[in-house]
């Protein structure tokens, strides 16, 4: 995934911070989607999920801890790393989201050349979490394949069921 390919969606109630995000990695090359609260940012999420969230956490309604649940109760096969950007300066805030599943966290004011760094280091976090999922799509599909081969020897049969399981 190169830089002109990644989705990133920026989460954040505030037009301001929304702005400055767009700025920064729009420049880069990312398409940027923005989200003013965590209702529109799981709809969109649902519509067509993108390779990467920044997140705030205090919003209105629907709270930044709330989206990463729903996110990670997508399941393993739509891994969709997120980072908190928020001004909560609370240790305990900080550990709370990444105990809901927050890959990374990033106190405002944010630094470009920071949050471009841990941007591009996200989203080869989820290149590789692809590859091992494609990986393991495919070990469970031979899988499926060895096993009836095993069942019986009729070849059309086990054609058959290849073919569909393929």
């Amino acid at each position: 995934m190169n830089r002109h390919s990644a989705r990133i969606l920026v989460v954040d109630d505030h037009e301001d911070n929304l702005a400055l995000l767009r700025l920064i990695l729009s420049a880069q090359g990312y398409a940027i989607q923005c989200a003013r609260d965590g209702a529109q940012a799981l709809a969109m999420i649902q519509q067509q999920p993108p390779d990467l969230i920044l997140l705030d956490l205090m919003m209105p309604h629907i709270s930044g801890y709330e989206v990463i649940e729903h996110v990670r109760a997508l399941g393993d096969d739509h891994y969709i790393p997120i980072m908190l950007i928020t001004a909560k300066q609370d240790l305990a805030d900080k550990i709370h989201g990444l105990n809901l599943g927050a890959d990374d966290f990033l106190s405002k004011p944010v630094q470009g050349p920071e949050l471009i760094a841990r941007v591009r280091a996200l989203l080869r976090l989820k290149q590789l979490q692809d590859a091992l999922i494609r990986e393991r799509n495919k070990n469970a599909l031979l899988y499926q394949v060895g096993q009836q081969l095993n069942d019986t020897l009729d070849l059309d049969r086990v054609l058959a069921t290849t073919l569909s399981l393929t």
